[in-house]
């Protein structure tokens, strides 16, 4: 995993801070009022860019008018602090921000388990494998790893493969 952005121009860097700022704030309201201890000692445990800014790759394209967003994913320490209710605000003030201007680039936001994220990893599941190779970590915690990816088993693989191929061949009315 990458971790500097030198490529990353100095006003994407500051609204990527504002965004991370925005995400630590925001789920740091969310869990202060809960009362199970596995919600209201809930943790970030790392937050990672990925995508075209994490690879150095994003557009900005005022004449066709489009532009790359940041794309990032937010791993907490139990599958519980992934739902919608946690992150309902967070997705609320990224998009004000937006909206006023303080920020001009959107945000795409995905939350998981480090238990669900390293389970994606061990199963060959190639989204999640791409974010370890190409993703940036912009909030870490000390200790946490993740599990060492496995391709995608055979088994899988074949029940993954498009039903227009049947015994090696591809049917002639699916094109």
């Amino acid at each position: 995993m990458k971790r500097p952005l030198r490529q990353l121009p100095a006003a994407k860097q500051r609204e990527l801070d504002a965004a991370v700022e925005i995400i630590e704030t925001g789920f740091a309201k969310a869990i202060a009022t809960r009362r199970a201890d596995r919600l209201k000692n809930g943790r970030i445990l790392k937050i990672i860019l990925f995508g075209s800014y994490a690879r150095g790759d994003w557009v900005h394209d005022p004449v066709g008018r489009y532009f790359s967003d940041f794309d990032i994913v937010v791993l907490v320490d139990h599958e519980d602090l992934t739902d919608f209710e946690f992150w309902e605000d967070v997705e609320k003030r990224l998009l004000a921000e937006l909206s006023a201007g303080a920020m001009r680039t959107p945000v795409s936001l995905i939350v998981h388990s480090l238990d669900d994220f390293n389970w994606k990893l061990e199963h060959g599941r190639g989204f999640f494998i791409d974010i370890l190779r190409d993703g940036v970590v912009l909030k870490d915690t000390r200790g946490v790893v993740f599990s060492e990816p496995q391709p995608l088993p055979q088994l899988r693989l074949c029940k993954r493969l498009p039903s227009t191929l049947r015994n090696g061949r591809v049917r002639r009315r699916a094109f």
